[in-house]
């Protein structure tokens, strides 16, 4: 370890360290001490959650016996910290690594509505508290899933069926076959807009449906919830302004 210390060049600090890990973060000419030096935290007694600032107090170091010049020439500033990601050789203050997916229009759609959104997004990613092993709360013909609420069920395929045609679009049964048809939809911007705004609704106010049956005893026809997202969908058309 202290051959590997001895090695390092004088630099100096552009930033503060108050938030930067002196082990784990990339702050030093090579990179992850705790990677760098192949030893335990131990070694040099300093805990694995210290940060840089904390080991730098009035000038100096406050680690053991200093390994090289390297640590008795660093001066730390007060500006804040900052990180550079370093990506095929470029450097950029933003990083991520989040994957492209073909449904993220249909989840997050412009104007949307927010709830429907967060909600379709839980679907997408099958998320919702669904009752396995016990019947649909909406055909008590098969187990409720995903796949059985959307649009396995023939309560929730009717809905479908009505709000798809008012769309002008062939209603697809499988919850699969549903999402490529939304992100595979190749009509105008507006009317784009306005089937995904549809579908969502109708999975929202399914599982609002599904909700009410299983806390509230309560019921509702397939006419009745196309009702209220065909209102929901004029008043969210009536609340943009011509321009």
């Amino acid at each position: 370890m202290k051959s590997k210390f001895s090695s390092w060049s004088i630099k100096t600090l552009s930033f503060s360290g108050r938030t930067g890990r002196f082990w784990t973060d990339n702050w030093s000419p090579y990179g992850c001490l705790e990677t760098f030096l192949d030893a335990g935290t131990t070694r040099l007694g300093i805990p694995t959650s210290a940060t840089i600032a904390s080991l730098y107090r009035n000038g100096s170091w406050r680690i053991p016996s200093a390994r090289s010049v390297f640590f008795t020439t660093i001066n730390l500033t007060e500006d804040p910290d900052f990180y550079e990601w370093h990506i095929n050789g470029k450097t950029s203050l933003k990083f991520k690594t989040s994957v492209n997916v073909q449904w993220a229009s249909v989840a997050w759609p412009s104007r949307g509505i927010p709830r429907h959104s967060f909600h379709c997004w839980l679907v997408i990613k099958d998320r919702l508290p669904t009752r396995d092993r016990l019947l649909c709360l909406l055909c008590n013909t098969r187990t409720e899933s995903r796949s059985q609420l959307f649009w396995d069920c023939n309560f929730s395929f009717d809905l479908w069926s009505i709000v798809s045609r008012r769309c002008g679009l062939h209603s697809q049964r499988s919850w699969e076959d549903s999402l490529q048809q939304m992100v595979s939809l190749s009509s105008t911007r507006s009317s784009r807009l306005l089937t995904i705004w549809a579908w969502q609704a109708a999975i929202y106010w399914l599982w609002n449906e599904r909700n009410a049956r299983l806390h509230a005893n309560t019921f509702r026809a397939v006419d009745t919830l196309f009702m209220i997202i065909d209102r929901q969908l004029r008043n969210k058309i009536f609340s943009f302004r011509d321009s």
